[in-house]
């Protein structure tokens, strides 16, 4: 019997490492690294691009072995540095795949050597440095990015780096680091840095995540400004080789989004203990977002997002038609609602199939719609009247008579009166100029009162969409002209006025001019007999 192992053979695994590596410009964030845990005061780049030579420098502690830096795997660093940071020993091969030839002076000595000839294996001269200033050199020739590419990596690194980042002798913003002035709270992922929750509309949702210093997640790409966390390195890491994903990234966004809700939630409590009512119910958008709407339920104001008032007249299709609710103009009080001064109600049913009474009735009393958005144990929820509950009647006053309508794309029987009431429960609203449309479920009739001579009804009825849901802008019009052109006809107590209002033009026809016809209908309204007079 034959026992074999895992075996490894390390040319070929560090040829495939330098398709690991998804961008050169990781050796830049890699170096950064190298300076900042040997203990340097800052850092140094510079870039010539008309040599294509890039030069690293630090003050660090300097470069302990030579050959422990060509050594994949092993990272050289003590025992405490492994603990927090996990280095992975693959750093500095992200800079030979990124260079034709390196340099390298530090206190264990100097090497120059063509990249190639170091991941293929060759020996490596390493020359004694007995001069030592303190200054670890890193040069790189031939490197294979431009000046621009270069300072904007360097700068997106930077900005929450610990120590001071140069390049060609200008210092890089580092506004999001640790020391720079900011507000952190310590949290369960780190370090959280809140920004606007100064006021209701300087809220945030974006956040930037920061891995040991260099940036390791986003969560909106576009966002000028966001919330800063600092991640314990002890805790998470970086995935292999580019360090730009978290290991098991999702579930750690999950953990930061924790993070920053309780963290936003206890700077919430901190404004809740000293602003008004009125002023804290602004910050809504924030806690719904967050999820942190239970905050509101002790609050005796009602966030004006919770609630809508009908503006206008109500529509099937909003987006189409335009939304004819909008926000109060302030806030309400509990006392206001638990007075009955306002009337919160909750509407949900679909005015083309459920009709349109209830809004109209909402509309004519100045109720307020609830949203549905508040936290189930808000005090609200014990005081909405739900009229899809309740049953609706209808009261036609002096209705006339009934006809239908038929236009190119709505066909619709339509009863005409003086006015109709709505009535719900002990309620009741009286309309004498406004249509409504019953709706699909509950026999698919307009009910026009006598006022009322428009066609808005029709965007009740219908939202001329295409079963493709293409809106038929035209096919509405010609429907909206003759529906007026229908009501009038019918309104008119002429008869005379309410038969030439309906007919159509003839000066299509000059052997017409002039002359006189009388015309006999049938019972259903269509023409039996024309005799010329």
């Amino acid at each position: 019997m034959k026992q074999i192992s895992m075996q490894v053979n390390p040319g070929n695994l560090v040829k495939s490492l330098k398709f690991s590596f998804t961008n050169k410009t990781t050796a830049l964030g890699e170096l950064m690294q190298n300076a900042r845990r040997a203990g340097a005061a800052s850092v140094q780049f510079e870039f010539a691009p008309e040599t294509k030579i890039l030069q690293i420098t630090d003050n660090g502690c300097g470069i302990n072995s030579i050959e422990t830096l060509l050594t994949v795997a092993e990272s050289g660093w003590d025992a405490d540095v492994v603990a927090q940071e996990h280095p992975f020993g693959i750093g500095f091969l992200s800079a030979l795949f990124a260079c034709r030839h390196i340099a390298v002076v530090s206190k264990s000595g100097r090497i120059s050597v063509n990249t190639e000839d170091v991941l293929s294996f060759k020996p490596v001269t390493v020359s004694p440095v007995t001069d030592w200033n303190g200054i670890t050199r890193i040069k790189m020739l031939g490197v294979e990015l431009e000046s621009k590419l270069i300072e904007s990596t360097l700068k997106r690194f930077a900005k929450g780096f610990p120590i001071p980042v140069f390049f060609n002798g200008e210092s890089l913003e580092r506004d999001q680091v640790l020391d720079s002035g900011l507000d952190f709270v310590d949290t369960e992922v780190g370090s959280v840095h809140l920004v606007g929750l100064d006021k209701p509309d300087g809220a945030h949702y974006a956040f930037e995540v920061y891995l040991q210093g260099l940036p390791i997640y986003r969560s909106h790409l576009y966002c000028s400004t966001t919330h800063v966390i600092h991640l314990d390195s002890a805790r998470f890491h970086a995935r292999l080789p580019d360090r730009d994903n978290l290991v098991d990234e999702s579930d750690v966004i999950k953990l930061i989004h924790q993070a920053l809700q309780q963290a936003i939630e206890n700077r919430l409590l901190q404004l809740k203990s000293t602003l008004s009512a009125q002023d804290f119910v602004q910050f809504f958008d924030m806690m719904r977002h967050w999820g942190l709407l239970g905050l509101l339920n002790d609050v005796e104001v009602l966030p004006q997002q919770a609630v809508r008032k009908i503006t206008s007249y109500p529509v099937c299709d909003s987006e189409l038609y335009g939304c004819f609710t909008a926000c109060p103009e302030k806030p309400v009080t509990r006392a206001e609602v638990e007075n009955r001064q306002v009337e919160i109600v909750d509407i949900e049913g679909d005015i083309q199939s459920d009709g349109a009474a209830r809004f109209m009735f909402a509309w004519m009393r100045d109720s307020l719609i609830y949203e549905g958005c508040l936290d189930n144990g808000h005090w609200i929820h014990s005081m909405i009247r739900s009229l899809d509950e309740e049953e609706v009647m209808i009261d036609l006053v002096n209705q006339t008579h009934a006809s239908r309508f038929k236009g190119s794309w709505v066909w619709v029987d339509v009863k005409f009166c003086d006015s109709y009431r709505i009535r719900i429960g002990n309620d009741v609203v009286e309309i004498t100029s406004q249509a409504f449309y019953e709706g699909n479920e509950n026999g698919g009739c307009i009910v026009m009162p006598k006022d009322d001579g428009s066609a808005a009804v029709l965007e009740q009825v219908s939202t001329f969409r295409s079963e493709h849901e293409d809106y038929q802008e035209a096919i509405h019009e010609t429907d909206g002209d003759a529906f007026s052109t229908f009501v009038i006809a019918n309104v008119l107590t002429d008869s005379g006025q309410a038969f030439h209002r309906l007919l159509p033009s003839f000066q299509g026809c000059p052997s017409l001019y002039g002359k006189a016809f009388e015309v006999v209908l049938d019972k259903n309204g269509q023409v039996a007999l024309v005799t010329a007079v």
